[in-house]
């Protein structure tokens, strides 16, 4: 099977306000950027079969999320694998997303099939409540994890272009409340 190079995988939930900040991002990302050699952008709650196959499908993925990690909201973080994944055998309040992400590498690994690289790019979030959109803390930091996704997709020598007519957030945002 022949993999795909590189893909950006967001979860979330845009109707639990800042959960759905990779959402926006990746949203943001495919409306705002052309990416050479190209990205794929998948968006949403991705689990089980589909997730599976989606992490089968490519070399190399970076993972979109919110992290519950005591610390500021809006506070970044950047893991690799292996640190992510022993995130995920000790955090209690870590989100469903994340165990899938780590149950299908778990699964990948144990029947010896070789592992795609993945990292985490997140942020953590402030308000979770019922409401689509961002907190005021997480939307001030919007345009730093965005600069964060950008460095780290040049870091693996993928250029970055910004689209003309670019689009603001808060217009991604209202795009998700139709």
């Amino acid at each position: 099977m022949n993999k795909k190079q590189f893909a950006i995988l967001s979860n979330g939930n845009v109707s639990q306000k800042d959960e759905g900040i990779a959402l926006y991002a990746s949203k943001y990302l495919e409306l705002n950027y052309s990416f050479s050699p190209s990205v794929d952008i998948i968006h949403g709650d991705v689990e089980g079969m589909n997730l599976l196959n989606i992490l089968m499908g490519y070399e190399e993925i970076f993972v979109l999320d919110v992290i519950g990690i005591e610390d500021d909201p809006g506070a970044l973080y950047r893991f690799p694998m292996d640190k992510f994944r022993s995130l995920g055998t000790n955090s209690p309040d870590e989100a469903s997303t994340d165990m899938g992400v780590l149950g299908c590498l778990n699964m990948l690994e144990s029947s010896g099939d070789k592992l795609p690289k993945v990292s985490l790019l997140a942020i953590v979030p402030g308000t979770t409540g019922k409401e689509v959109g961002l907190s005021p803390a997480l939307h001030h930091t919007f345009e730093a994890f965005m600069l964060m996704i950008i460095k780290e997709l040049e870091s693996k020598k993928i250029t970055c272009d910004v689209i003309e007519e670019k689009i603001t957030l808060d217009s991604v945002i209202d795009g998700f409340k139709k």
